[in-house]
């Protein structure tokens, strides 16, 4: 065996070794009684407050769930979230619900027109979308209209907008696709 050989073995014996020593183990943790007794440190934490919600102005308001609905058989409606007491109907599906599921369809339809790259297909979709939906919780919309530019003219103007509006909606969904169609070089 030649002396780089050897010296090269003793490296990879060196890494093995390091590798397995830093490997994670289940270890059962040793508490002394003097941890035992003095209580944990709690972290400072702040919480922001959530973002203001708008809703659209011909959307119905919310009700607040009473448990006191009853169906004609007598056995309560579940409330939308937490434990059922008993027997209960399930909780149906109220006018919120649907128009959520709407909007969900919607935004499906224009992640599909825009896989095909059909700009017309997305310009009605989002004319109709912003219509409908005029809030825009999850700031979608502008997203959308920039990857449709970007797949109508493609040039050094709407990669600008699309870096423009990458920095102000840090929140939206759509920035993957605008990076994807609008930023990224086409492949």
């Amino acid at each position: 065996m030649s002396k780089r050989q050897l010296i090269a073995l003793a490296g990879g014996l060196v890494g093995a070794l390091v590798v397995w020593l830093a490997w994670p183990r289940d270890k059962p943790e040793v508490v002394s009684a003097r941890d035992e007794q003095a209580p944990a440190p709690v972290a400072e934490t702040r919480r922001l407050p959530p973002p203001p919600r708008v809703r659209a102005p011909d959307a119905p308001a919310a009700e607040p769930y009473k448990e006191e609905y009853v169906t004609s058989d007598g056995i309560p409606i579940a409330p939308p979230r937490g434990e059922v007491k008993g027997p209960a109907h399930p909780h149906p599906i109220t006018p919120q619900h649907e128009r959520l599921y709407a909007e969900t369809r919607m935004i499906g339809d224009l992640d599909g027109a825009m896989e095909a790259r059909d700009v017309p297909a997305m310009r009605r979709l989002l004319e109709k979308y912003r219509h409908e939906y005029p809030e825009d919780d999850q700031q979608m919309q502008d997203g959308y209209a920039v990857v449709a530019d970007c797949f109508e003219h493609g040039n050094a103007q709407t990669r600008a907008a699309a870096e423009r509006w990458m920095t102000g909606h840090n929140g939206s969904t759509i920035k993957r696709f605008v990076t994807r169609y609008c930023l990224e070089p086409p492949q």
